[in-house]
């Protein structure tokens, strides 16, 4: 465990102590939740959503100057063919079509959970937001997290949206990504330009949290003694008997002092975690996608964040979790974006993959009470940049899913004004609507009046005309 981890993790710990006798267990698919949870999925490199949501191309569409003529065309180079019967075959074989708010549209056929969803109308899809005033990644993801288009790309010591809300909510932000990103730091109480992060909880490795330790009587009656003279065993216990004696004979005065008390709320916790998971198998769903060859996620990494989201909810009680941080990283598709970029749309959205195998664990009021949003820094440009691939763009698609929301398109899906631009390299997406508009009703949802004390200047944030962002979550 990194030491910066320790030390924010070991911060949380007396509070998770005192949840000790909540320890219960939790049945496999009835997943029970107390309160509200936001989660958001931050796909980093510039996802283009408009791989996986299209126009809608009739083989008897013979009208060229139609927007879904326009656009096949711009992309072709993506697919590698050019013929209009061609692109129109591309169309036929990879999607399906699907109508929501009178307008027909394909979804690709790799995301079936979320035409399931879109068809439940579990999911927003939100049109032409933007965050960034650039096309750098880094400078972006810091606009994104922090909350602000004024964020400095070099202060990352700033605190994030989920920090803060997570702070004003007196609740904890798990942070279920291998590193805990900025959009989890809570504020600093005093200096807008550092960070507290005593509101996060890292959970990366759910299934050996805190500090090893080794059961000797467990593994006794289990009838395995094997582990008891492996190297291993024997440093945790050496470790542990020594701490148990420096924490009684180093004064309270002494600087080594916190290092003791914060190895024993460490050890603590784990113990408290490992009970709690004790008894809560990993379901087979979510092993399936660790484990199994013929289902198993692209991304190891992603797989084992939605495990650690998975007993994240199932010790909701004792994380006091409100909000929770995943991400997914490489999605920046300059070449080869079929190759690429298909596999991980379809970990997140395919059917028995990452959201399909989490959601299907959590009872009806779990889900009802859960919003997953999934966006990134920025989108690609309009046409395609003959590397069978796009470049950088500026505005995007993000998605808004869960049995609360109320679904359907917030934004134009395939502006007429993008005609004239999508035969133009260089043009981007126009961005209409803020996101943080779309975090901030979220969060309004979660607790009334949170998105406006956990993001200045919402009235300057731009909507597109005819959009309605009060009507994203349902009561």
């Amino acid at each position: 465990m990194r030491r910066r981890d320790f030390i924010k993790l070991s911060l949380n710990t007396m509070l998770l102590l005192s949840l000790s006798g909540l320890v219960t267990k939790a049945e496999a698919g009835d997943i029970s939740i107390d309160n509200s949870v936001i989660v958001n999925i931050m796909l980093d490199g510039g996802p283009d959503f408009r791989h996986i949501i299209v126009p809608a191309y009739a083989q008897d569409n013979d009208d060229e100057d139609s927007y879904a003529a326009k656009f096949w065309k711009a992309r072709s180079s993506i697919w590698n063919v050019s013929s209009t019967d061609d692109l129109k075959k591309v169309y036929q074989d990879n999607y399906d079509e699907i109508t929501i708010d009178s307008v027909t549209f394909g979804v690709h056929n790799k995301c079936k959970w979320l035409k399931d969803q879109l068809e439940s109308s579990n999911v927003a899809i939100v049109s032409n937001v933007v965050v960034s005033t650039n096309r750098d990644h880094h400078h972006s993801q810091v606009m994104m997290e922090n909350g602000s288009a004024d964020a400095n790309a070099h202060n990352l010591d700033v605190s994030g949206w989920a920090g803060r809300a997570a702070t004003e909510l007196s609740a904890k932000v798990i942070s279920c990504s291998s590193e805990i990103r900025l959009i989890c730091n809570g504020p600093h109480p005093t200096d807008p330009l550092k960070h507290d992060n005593s509101c996060v909880i890292a959970n990366y490795n759910s299934r050996e949290p805190g500090l090893s330790s080794y059961d000797t009587q467990g593994d006794l009656d289990a009838g395995d003694s094997s582990y008891k003279w492996s190297q291993k065993a024997k440093l945790d216990r050496a470790l542990t008997s020594y701490y148990a004696l420096k924490r009684g004979t180093i004064p309270t005065s002494s600087p080594f002092s916190k290092a003791m008390a914060h190895e024993k709320q460490l050890r603590d916790f784990g113990t408290l975690l490992r009970a709690r998971l004790k008894d809560v198998s990993i379901p087979s769903s979510i092993d399936s996608i660790m484990n199994d060859d013929n289902n198993k996620l692209d991304s190891s990494s992603f797989a084992k964040q939605i495990l650690s989201l998975h007993d994240s909810y199932a010790s909701q009680d004792i994380f006091n979790m409100r909000l929770a941080s995943l991400s997914y990283s490489g999605w920046d598709s300059h070449k080869s974006l079929l190759r690429k970029i298909t596999p991980k749309f379809e970990d997140i959205f395919g059917s028995s993959k990452g959201l399909d195998s989490l959601v299907g664990e959590l009872d009806e009021d779990a889900y009802n009470k859960s919003v997953f949003i999934i966006g990134g820094e920025f989108g690609r440009q309009l046409k395609s940049n003959g590397d069978e691939g796009n470049d950088h763009g500026r505005g995007n698609t993000m998605l808004v899913i869960g049995g609360k929301v109320n679904g359907g398109l917030y934004g134009e899906l395939f502006p007429d004004s993008e005609l004239d631009k999508l035969d133009v390299k260089n043009k981007d997406i126009e961005g209409l609507t803020s996101m943080f508009k779309v975090y901030a009703e979220i969060l309004n949802w979660q607790s009334d009046g949170l998105g406006d004390k956990v993001f200045e200047n919402l009235d300057g944030q731009p909507v597109e005309d005819g959009v309605d962002l009060t009507t994203l979550m349902k009561a």
